[in-house]
């Protein structure tokens, strides 16, 4: 356990006992998560590049007690208290996503029981570093630990992604969930999430990333997302594929035949898989000058294809490679949040400082 997630523990431990006068009988923890590659390719069956962040997660401490079937649900990180019944559906609220969690994994315990629940979190809301699904693996972790159960971690991520897609509603594929719950923090996973097939994919140490908020903070929940689900959708039936991902760099000749709008959402996801596989072709070669460069094209792809991508990100992405970085790309679901820039080790920091100081609402999240 790093010194961060440590404290972290120490925290949630702390906020349970003293809003609920007793100490939680666990706690768990889990990691947000930066996108290097593969952007809005997990729903269409294709590959992804994420990396779990080292001190930046959820912390989550239970106990049973209070009335059977309520959960007792308390934020330290946005001080205020929630009270939820087992048997009610999504409201809008934070507590949504412990409440989709503890349905899933122990509504009958919970009917006779009551429960608990403390959480903070060292995420940034609407950064794009997956604060959601941190806090679904991070509840599941801890109900596991409480009523002594023991899922493995793809199992936890495939629990969690479940939550998410159909509790909360948000049609997110598993790439957040998956990195959460199996990566290493601080070095890439590579994922195919159609078969579930990973591989560790490690970062050169002489290089690093930062992380920079735009300064627009984005939902997913929004109709930008499942609008893009669904135009994937779209151009799969007009194309006769089950995912877009069935398709590769040898049939984008086919896309002429769509709308325009259908055509450039599929390239997307056409050329940004191939991204992906050349970029973990590229950390295992140490070739951080090409990884770059990907990250770059696939920030393009985003804006170009996908229209995903925001003025703000785009100035950040433009000013970061005027600054001397390796590569740039608007990072999570898009719509605004954060940018990941790539530099060697030596010159991150004073980049991602250079970089707040210039772009007007930036904000420097991480460098790892």
């Amino acid at each position: 356990m790093s010194g961060a997630t440590r404290e972290m523990t120490q925290r949630v431990s702390t906020a349970f006992e003293a809003h609920f006068g007793a100490p939680p009988e666990v706690t768990a923890t889990a990691p947000g998560r930066v996108n290097l590659l593969g952007e809005h390719t997990d729903y269409n069956g294709g590959y992804v590049l994420p990396m779990p962040l080292r001190g930046l997660g959820v912390a989550i401490a239970m106990g049973r007690g209070g009335a059977p079937g309520g959960i007792e649900a308390w934020s330290d990180t946005f001080h205020t208290a929630e009270t939820r019944a087992i048997t009610e559906g999504r409201e809008g609220r934070w507590s949504d996503y412990l409440l989709g969690c503890i349905r899933a994994e122990a509504a009958a315990e919970v009917a006779e029981q009551g429960l608990r629940v403390a959480l903070i979190t060292t995420l940034p809301m609407g950064a794009g570093l997956s604060s959601s699904a941190a806090l679904e693996v991070a509840c599941l972790r801890a109900l596991a630990a409480l009523y002594g159960r023991a899922p493995s971690p793809v199992e936890i991520a495939i629990r969690a992604r479940s939550v998410e897609n159909d509790f909360v509603g948000m049609p997110c594929g598993i790439m957040d969930q998956f990195a959460s719950s199996i990566g290493d923090p601080g070095n890439a996973l590579f994922l195919d999430t159609r078969n579930l097939d990973y591989q560790p994919a490690p970062v050169p140490a002489d290089h690093g990333f930062a992380i920079v908020h735009s300064g627009t903070s984005h939902q997913l929940t929004e109709d930008g997302y499942a609008t893009r689900v669904a135009e994937c959708a779209a151009a799969c039936e007009a194309l006769g594929v089950e995912m877009l991902s069935d398709l590769g760099p040898d049939d984008l000749g086919r896309l002429a035949a769509l709308p325009d709008l259908l055509g450039r959402r599929a390239r997307h996801v056409i050329t940004e898989n191939r991204r992906v596989l050349d970029g973990l072709e590229a950390l295992k070669a140490g070739d951080m000058v090409t990884f770059g460069r990907l990250m770059s094209e696939s920030h393009a792809s985003q804006r170009d294809d996908y229209d995903i991508t925001v003025p703000e990100t785009d100035a950040l992405v433009e000013a970061a490679l005027a600054a001397g970085a390796f590569g740039a790309r608007q990072t999570g679901g898009g719509f605004g949040g954060a940018v990941v820039i790539l530099a060697a080790k030596t010159a991150i920091e004073p980049l991602g400082a250079t970089l707040v100081e210039r772009q007007p609402g930036a904000r420097l999240l991480a460098i790892t």
